[in-house]
C-alpha cells in the first residue's frame, strides 16, 4: 500500500511539472505569436505604402516614411539628405503607424515597434535612382547568425528592459527616456541595435542573444524588408504604368480622325542613349519617348514640335492629353527611363485608319502581339550600363535582339531576369 501510494504520489507530482511546463511553454508561444503578428503586419503594411503610391509628380513607388522621431505615431518630414551622408540618427525611430494606415501595435512586453529605412528609399530628400539597380543599404544578422545585406527596412520589437552592455542600469522607458533608442534596443560587443550605419557592416543583430554567462544580451525580435520583397512589385507597377500611358495613348482619337489603337515612334536607342529621349521616325523598339515630334508635330502650328513635321500630325506629339498618364513626370524620367522600353508592331505604328495584325509581334507562342513593356531588371553579370547604347547590356535572349519582332518571357535566372508585358 505504501509503494502504490508513492508511485501515485510521484505521478501527481510528474503531471504537475508537466503541466505547468505546459503552460509556460504555451504562454510564451502566445507572446511570440503576439510579438511576430505585429511585426508582420507592420512590414506588409510598409510595402503597401511604398507600392501604394501613384506615380506623379515627385512621388515614386518605393517610397517609404522616415521613422517617428517622437513617439506620436507620424512620420517625421526628413530623415536626412538625399546622399545620406546626413541625418543617420533619423533613420532610426518608431514605426509611423498612423501614416501606415494601422492601429498602436505592440509587441508581447506592451512596447510599440521601432523602425529604421534605408537612405536609398527614404520619401524625404530623395536618393536617386530608386529603380531594379538600388539596393538598400544596411545589414541584418538574423537570429539564426546569418548575415543579409542590402536591407530596405527593419522593423523591431524591443521586448523587456534589459541592462546594456554600456550601461550600469536597466533600460529606462519612462517618459524621459522614451525617445531613446538606447533604452528599448540592445548590443553585443560587436553589434549595436540603438546605430545602426548606413552602407556599413554596422546594423543590425536579432535576438534572442545570450553571453556565456546566460545573461540575455538581445532580446530585440525584427523583421525586415529585403530587395526581393518590394522591388519586384516596384517593376510591375512601373511596367503597367508606362503600358496604361501607351494604350490610352492608342485610345485617343483627334476629333474625326481614326488614329485608334496607333502606338507613337520610340526613342532610339543610341540616341537616347545620349541624352535625347525624343522620338525617332521609323523607330518599333526604344525607349519611351518624352516628346513625338517624328510621330506627330506639325512645324507650322506646333511650337513644340517646330519645324517637325511627323509621320501622321493628326497624332499626339506629347502625352499631356493622356488620361492619368503621368511618365513625363520626374518620378519616371529620374529614376526608371533608361531601362524602360517598348516595342509595337508594324500594322501599329504611326499614321492612319483601324490597325490590325498582319505584322505583329511574337512572345513566345503569342503571335497577335501589338504592344509590348521590357524592364531591364536588375544588372546580370557581363552588363555594364554605362554604355546604355547596347540593349544587352539590359535586356537578355531573344529581347536584346529586338528588330525581329520576337521576343521571350521566362523564369528569372543569372541569365535573364527581363520582366515582359504586353497587349
Amino acid at each position: 500500500m505504501a509503494l502504490l501510494l508513492l508511485l501515485f504520489l510521484v505521478f501527481g507530482v510528474a503531471i504537475t511539472l508537466a503541466l505547468t511546463a505546459w503552460n509556460s511553454s504555451r504562454g510564451r508561444l502566445e507572446q511570440e505569436r503576439k510579438t511576430q503578428l505585429a511585426l508582420q503586419q507592420a512590414k506588409e503594411a510598409l510595402i503597401a505604402y511604398a507600392v501604394s503610391v501613384y506615380p506623379a509628380a515627385d512621388n515614386r513607388p518605393g517610397d517609404l516614411p522616415c521613422p517617428d522621431q517622437d513617439n506620436d505615431g507620424k512620420k517625421e518630414n526628413s530623415c536626412g539628405n538625399s546622399d545620406g551622408t546626413t541625418g543617420q540618427v533619423n533613420r532610426l525611430g518608431r514605426l509611423p503607424w498612423k501614416d501606415l494606415g494601422l492601429e498602436d501595435l505592440k509587441d508581447a512586453n506592451g512596447e510599440r515597434l521601432w523602425y529604421a529605412v534605408s537612405s536609398n528609399f527614404k520619401e524625404k530628400y530623395q536618393h536617386f535612382p530608386l529603380n531594379s539597380d538600388t539596393n538598400g543599404t544596411i545589414q541584418v544578422i538574423d537570429a539564426g547568425g546569418t548575415v543579409i545585406k542590402n536591407v530596405i527596412a527593419v522593423v523591431i520589437a524591443p521586448g523587456p528592459p534589459l541592462q546594456r552592455l554600456s550601461g550600469a542600469a536597466f533600460q529606462n522607458r519612462s517618459i524621459g527616456g522614451e525617445n531613446n533608442p538606447t533604452n528599448y534596443l540592445d548590443e553585443t560587443p560587436m553589434e549595436d541595435n540603438a546605430a545602426f550605419v548606413d552602407g556599413t557592416t554596422n546594423g543590425f543583430v536579432a535576438g534572442p542573444i545570450r553571453d556565456a554567462q546566460g545573461r540575455m544580451l538581445v532580446n530585440d525580435t525584427m523583421l525586415y524588408i529585403t530587395y526581393n520583397d518590394l522591388m519586384p512589385l516596384l517593376e510591375k507597377q512601373v511596367a503597367s504604368t508606362v503600358m496604361n500611358c501607351l494604350t490610352s495613348y492608342a485610345a485617343y482619337n483627334i476629333g474625326a480622325y481614326n488614329n485608334l489603337g496607333r502606338y507613337p515612334w520610340a526613342a532610339d536607342i543610341t540616341t537616347s542613349a545620349a541624352g535625347n529621349y525624343s522620338d525617332s521616325p521609323n523607330t518599333l523598339f526604344g525607349r519611351i519617348p518624352d516628346l513625338m515630334c517624328n510621330t506627330a508635330g506639325n512645324g507650322t502650328t506646333d511650337t513644340l514640335c517646330k519645324p517637325v513635321v511627323g509621320t501622321n500630325t493628326k497624332m499626339l506629339s506629347t502625352w499631356g492629353g493622356v488620361t492619368n498618364c503621368t511618365i513625363n513626370g520626374s518620378w519616371y524620367k529620374d529614376n526608371w527611363r533608361e531601362q524602360v522600353f517598348y516595342a509595337i508592331a508594324d500594322a501599329y505604328k504611326p499614321g492612319v485608319g483601324t490597325p490590325a495584325c498582319g505584322t505583329c509581334l511574337t512572345v513566345g507562342t503569342t503571335s497577335n502581339v501589338q504592344v509590348a513593356v521590357f524592364v531591364g531588371r536588375q544588372t546580370l553579370v557581363g552588363q555594364n550600363r554605362a554604355n546604355r547604347a547596347i540593349i544587352g547590356n539590359y535586356l537578355e535572349g531573344e529581347n536584346a535582339t529586338p528588330y525581329d519582332a520576337v521576343f521571350e518571357r521566362n523564369a528569372i535566372s543569372q541569365t535573364f531576369n527581363d520582366l515582359l508585358i504586353f497587349k
